[in-house]
């Protein structure tokens, strides 16, 4: 009995080695590919950090929040919504029947300017018609248009109306990272103001209050990574979210 558990130690221990490697190759696996993932961190306060997170406003956050993207396929709502920050209202041909008339060369000028060079996309190809909203100049004005392949320009209708700021949202940048991209990590949750309290909501609608607070000092439940690629024009812009 003896002499059979001398035979057997010299088995054991090759398995008990083979597993030891397996280990070893699983935990430098999973740390390579978590480093690969993070990149280099950076530091908070660098100024391109800073630069590229206070270019993520509110609406991006509240898109984000719902889907991932990528540079090339982005809402075209949400494309002529950022490219507005870029226009003014000299851009804009307006009629006197409350229409106007917006040409594609502007549109794509500023889609460009807020997106880079080399985003893809084709606006024409958008079927039926576009709703929007356009900050421009302090204003926010409601737009449904068309595109009209006669004039080569966007035509519609257009109305003022009030800023909502009844929904709003609550952001930190927790992390950065570089890798062929800057990687943005920023928690964030949305919330409205009532009674001199704040009622944290589930998600950008606030259709449904997840808990009424006293203080916003709370910790992010949620967070997205913004990534930021540098474009052909050597500008970082945004490349995709997730």
């Amino acid at each position: 009995m003896k002499h059979s558990r001398n035979r057997l130690t010299p088995f054991l221990v090759i398995i008990l080695i083979i597993l030891i490697w397996i280990l070893i190759a699983v935990v430098a696996y999973k740390l390579m590919h978590r480093n690969a993932f993070k990149g280099t961190k950076l530091k908070l306060d660098d100024d391109l950090v800073q630069e590229l997170y206070n270019s993520v406003n509110d609406e991006d956050i509240i898109l984000f929040s719902n889907n991932k993207y990528d540079l090339n396929n982005l809402p075209g709502e949400y494309l002529i919504r950022k490219a507005s920050l870029y226009m003014t209202l000299e851009d804009i041909e307006f009629t006197n029947s409350m229409g106007f008339i917006l040409s594609y060369e502007s549109l794509d000028s500023a889609i460009k300017m807020a997106f880079g060079p080399d985003i893809k996309y084709n606006l024409k190809n958008f079927n039926g018609e576009v709703d929007t909203y356009l900050e421009m100049d302090e204003k926010r004005l409601h737009f449904k248009m068309h595109y009209d392949d006669t004039l080569n320009s966007y035509v519609g209708s257009y109305e003022e109306v009030a800023l909502d700021e009844n929904i709003k949202v609550k952001r930190e940048l927790l992390r950065a990272t570089k890798t062929d991209t800057v990687n943005l990590r920023i928690g964030y949750f949305f919330y409205k103001e009532k009674d001199n309290k704040y009622q944290i909501c589930k998600d950008a609608s606030c259709k449904k209050i997840v808990k009424t607070v006293d203080s916003l000092d709370i910790d992010y439940d949620n967070y997205i990574e913004v990534s930021m690629k540098k474009a052909s024009d050597e500008v970082y812009y945004y490349y995709q979210n997730s």
